[in-house]
Order: C-alpha cells, then structure tokens, then sequence
C-alpha cells in the first residue's frame, strides 16, 4: 500500500529535479558567448520503489547527473585540423617573405628584381662591345655590377633575418607549450578534485578541452584518459607531444631550449635553438608527426631540401683528431654548403662537432674532406674505419626552407662569378695588363677581396675552410667555397679603376690583338646566354627557375592554409552542433521546466487539500 505522505515526496522529487534542469538551462544561457563552452543537460530518470506481486509502486524522478554534450571525435578532428592550418599558415608567411626579398612585388609576367637587376648589368656590359675603349661605359658596367651584388647582399641579409625571425618564435612556441602544459595540469587536479565526490566538473573539463584546442595550433596533441583500474583514485591524463608525454595528470615533461654550439648549413644564424625534453630525452625536432606551427618553424629554419655532404669514413689521426672521409656526394664547390667552421658530423648516430674543415681534390675532381675534431672516441672511430661506416655533415631537412634558397643563391653567385672572373682573366685590360678578378667576395675578419683560386681544369682548387695568413703581397687567396650570396662584391681594385676591365683577347703572342680589340667582352657578354652552366641552363633561367618555384611554394602553402581554414570551419559547425548553446532551444526549455514546476506546485496543492480533508475534516 503507498505511503499517505508519498505523493507529496514524489511532487517534491519532481519540484527538485526540474529545478535542477531550470538552473542548468540557465546556466547555459549565461554561457552562451563563453569559448569552449558545452552545453549541459540534467539526466532526469525515474526513481523505482518496492516491488510487490500487484504493482510496482513509483516514487517520483530524480536528476542522477548533469553532463555535458560533447563528441570527442570532432574535438580530435578540430585539433588535428587545427595544428595542420598553422602549420601551412606559417610555411605560407615565411615564404611570402622569401617572394618579396628575392622577386619584389611583381606580377606573374614581370622578372624578379634579382632577375631585372642582373639583366641590367649584362645589358650595361653589352655596351662595350664595338666601344672597349670608353671610360664611361667601363664605369656603368662596374656600378651597376656593384648594384647587382648589393641586392644579392641584401636579399641574403633579410633571408637571414627571416631566420632569426623563425628561431626566435621557436622559442616563444616552447614557452607557450610549456605554458599550456602547467595549466592543464593544473586543471586536472581541480577536475579531480571535484569529480572525488561524485559530481562531473563539467566546466572544468570545458576550460581544458579549450587548453588543448589552443596547444594544439602549436604541434600535434594526442590525449588519453584513463579512469581508475579499481575506482580508486583520480582520472589519469595524458597529454603526448611529437612521440613523449608532456603532461601525465598533474606531472609536465617541460621542453627547454637552449642555444646550439654549432651551424647547420653555411650561412646560418648564430644561436639557433636547439629542443630538448626536460626529463633528458630527445627532442625530434625535424619530425613529419611534430605538426603545428612548430613543425613549419622549424622546417622554414633549417629545411634544406635534405641537401648534406655524405661520404665514407677511411682514416683518424688520434693526435691531430683529424677525420677523413671519401667517396662524398659533393664533388663541386659551387654546391658546398656545409658550416665553414663549429659544424657537425654524424657517424653511426653519434654527433661529433668539428673546428674546420680541408678540401684535397684529386685528379678525377674528387673531393676528399678532412675534419679538425674537437673531441672524439678513438676506438669509436676505429670501428667506424674497420666497418666503413658512412658520415654525414650537417642536419638533413627535407623541406625547402631559407637554407635551401640561401644555398641555392650561393651556387648561383659562385657559378656565374667563376665563369666570369675565368674569361676575365684569360683577357686584357685597357693598359694590356693581364685581368683581375671582377667578382670577388669580402672576407669577414678583415675587409679585404680574395684572390679567388682556380685549377688548371678551371675546376675549384682544395682549400680550408678557415681563411689562412696573406700571400707575401699581402692578397689573400681564396676558394670559391669562400663566397657567397652575403659576401659577393666587386674587386676593389675594380671598383676604384674600371679600366681594369679586360676587354681585350690575347693573340698569339700573348699581347692583344690591338686597342680596338673586344673580343673578350664579346665573351663575357655572352654568357648571359650559356645554356650548359647551369641544370636549367642559362643564369637567366636558372634565377627564372628558382623564383618560380619559389612562387609555386608559396601558393601552395596560402591554398592549403586556406583549405585546411575552411575544413576548420566545417568540423567546428558540426561540433557546434554537438556542444553548442541554441538560444531558441533554450528559452524553449526553460518554458518547459518552468511549467513542469509548476504542475509540481499543483500536485502540492492538490495534496494538501486532500490531506486536509483527511486530517483535520473527518471525525
């Protein structure tokens, strides 16, 4: 038989139930316009009481939670996307930067401001065919020389400063990693803490799943929780970076940066950070899964489209720590650009740093190289020599990157330079004096030009790469090695006497032809047109080329952000759909709840006159 007091406890169930729905409608409502937000709902289920062999008799509703509505398969989309569009955003920004320092702001049908700053130096120089003679000529052709190689310096100086750019935001990148790592941490434990006594800390777990949306525009976010093997105890939360647990519950696994000691690639900033995880473990910095804006920091910092020096390890020299190595990929100086100085060597794994370096070239044009060690293993070493294990020199990236474009000017200034100084001086100048280098490079410690060396072949001689003392005339000489897209220049000596130039062929005799003679101008004009200099042919083209790949980078890079932007889109909508707060479904339910109290209250006074009646009327 139900209790005489029963219905008013199953109103009151009601009245408590449907409170708690009202006060969770409202708190939707309030939330609205709060990031991350989900919305949340009052599990309302019926409350069963004593069962007998007529009826099973009812005792009112009650709330047993209130969760919230979230589909974790559009949270991993929407972070996965997320980390994918910085990634191409930021690629798209560094390399937009790349177009303006080297093409300017041209369209599709116009040449870059290298291409036409080039141009306009051969243009110039072809006025002294037929005219050798005039003095004034031979000074517009060495300053807009000048001109052309200060643009080189300057597109190679900002190309350096995009690189310090992108190392110093991989700092702060760090940091803001380290920084949601802390936080995270910091809201498992009040998640915990709160869902100890039975209650799900909805909010809270709103206010975290916000912290992994923005950590993820960072890198890559892998998350798993782990409920308590006997019930016991707090939720386990795992947040994984690039392959390592960055935070384990309330524990962080922080990321430290710190300055490297060596170079990379020739040309590279000073201080470029390395990354290191805190507990000693490596840092897969060049990793296809690191993700993010990380990732694109790093790849547009160091990519060098995979380009190293690999070769064979055939001798060590215990008392000079000098490493050989032979049968290399780089037999061309045109295209070394390994550190001239504190560079890296890999072998079997083990990275030893090197001092400087020596080239031997043999008679078939091969390189053998010669690493000055600062420290090493000599019994590591002799097992590398008995197995021939094979080194490498440098970080292998395979991404095209600010090392790539600064390699790719540096074989371009070195090519055409060397070709140019080479029909230069096989010529004559105005006073019938042998030609001098035209194209030179400054040397960093003193100011001075080089005297840039050559083999009889007219292939690179071997050199080291540390600049050595004067010749007795107080000249330096040099390997091509030597310069670059930040050093190029016109010789001094040059600059100051433009009838330097050697526009005169040599007869048979050695002297020239005659003062009219411009046959060598005649040569050098025409290289502007040598289609075997480069793998793309002429210098013109090979400039065209990289420009235009360049171009093709960039434009892939802004489309896939864009793409990856409007996929975000997408997934959020739908996500939204999920967890997102209506209005109009709110107010919708509010109205409902509002009348199911209500009815609550009528059944309290439907109640209370029958009790009434029952207590007070009958006698």
């Amino acid at each position: 038989m139900a209790s005489t007091f029963g219905s008013l406890e199953i109103a009151k169930s009601g009245m408590m139930a449907y409170n708690a729905a009202l006060q969770t409608t409202a708190h939707n409502v309030a939330n609205i316009e709060t990031k991350g937000y989900s919305k949340q709902k009052a599990n309302v289920v019926s409350v069963v009481g004593n069962k007998s062999s007529l009826t099973v008799q009812g005792f009112g509703v009650e709330v047993t939670e209130i969760t919230r509505q979230r589909n974790e398969y559009y949270d991993t989309k929407y972070q996965n996307t997320t980390s994918t569009y910085n990634k191409y955003n930021t690629e798209s920004y560094y390399l937009k930067a790349l177009q303006d320092y080297i093409c300017g702001n041209v369209t599709s049908d116009e040449k870059s401001r290298m291409t036409d700053s080039f141009d306009t130096f051969n243009s110039v120089l072809s006025n002294l065919v037929g005219n050798p003679n005039n003095s004034t000529v031979r000074t517009q052709v060495v300053t807009t020389a000048q001109t052309f190689t200060e643009f080189v310096n300057g597109v190679a100086k900002n190309m350096q400063q995009l690189q310090e750019e992108a190392n110093a935001e991989i700092k702060s990148c760090v940091e803001q990693i380290n920084a949601y790592a802390e936080k995270i941490a910091s809201v498992n434990r009040q998640i915990n803490t709160i869902e100890a006594y039975g209650t799900n800390a909805n909010d809270l777990r709103d206010q975290r799943s916000v912290l992994i949306d923005e950590l993820s525009e960072y890198c890559n976010v892998e998350i798993l929780e782990k409920e308590p093997a006997d019930g016991v105890g707090g939720t386990q939360y795992y947040v994984y970076v690039n392959g390592n647990i960055l935070v384990d519950t309330y524990n962080t696994n922080q990321l430290v940066v710190k300055q490297k000691d060596t170079y990379s690639n020739l040309g590279d900033v000073t201080g470029c950070y390395d990354i290191k995880w805190a507990d000693g473990s490596g840092f897969a910095s060049h990793s296809a899964a690191l993700g993010g804006k990380l990732q694109a920091l790093f790849e547009m910092r160091d990519g060098n489209n995979a380009t190293i020096v690999d070769g064979t390890v055939k001798a060590y020299d215990e008392g000079t720590k000098i490493l050989t190595i032979t049968d290399t990929n780089c037999n061309d100086v045109t295209k070394l650009n390994i550190p001239d100085h504190d560079g890296e060597i890999v072998i079997n794994n083990r990275t030893y740093a090197y001092e400087k370096f020596e080239v031997k070239v043999d008679g078939d044009g091969k390189f053998t190289y010669e690493f000055q060690l600062k420290d090493a293993n000599t019994n590591l070493m002799n097992i590398a020599i008995d197995k021939g294990y094979s080194a490498y020199v440098g970080t292998s990236v395979n991404a095209k990157g600010i090392p790539y474009y600064m390699a790719q000017l540096n074989e371009f200034v070195r090519t055409y330079a060397q070709e140019f100084n080479r029909i230069q001086n096989e010529g004559l100048d105005l006073n019938d004096e042998k030609g001098i280098d035209f194209f030179n490079a400054t040397i960093p410690t003193t100011g001075e030009n080089y005297v840039m060396s050559e083999s009889v072949d007219g292939k690179d001689a071997g050199f080291t790469s540390v600049v050595g003392a004067a010749n007795a005339d107080g000249t330096y000489t040099g390997s091509y090695y030597y310069m670059t897209a930040l050093n190029l220049c016109i010789t001094k000596e040059m600059m100051d006497n433009p009838s330097k130039l050697a526009c005169k062929a040599v007869g048979e005799n050695g002297s020239s032809v005659g003062n009219d003679n411009g046959d060598n101008i005649q040569r050098l004009t025409e290289l502007k047109d040598d289609g075997k200099m480069f793998v793309h042919g002429e210098p013109d083209a090979f400039l065209q080329s990289l420009t235009s790949a360049l171009g093709v980078n960039a434009k892939k890079a802004s489309t896939l952000a864009k793409s990856q932007s409007n996929l975000m889109y997408a997934i959020d909508s739908n996500r939204q759909s999920v967890s997102g707060v209506d209005e109009d479904e709110e107010g919708s339910d509010m109205i409902i709840f509002q009348n199911m109290l209500l009815n609550q209250y009528k059944v309290l006074s439907v109640m209370n006159e029958v009790l009434d009646k029952l207590i007070n009327e009958m006698v």
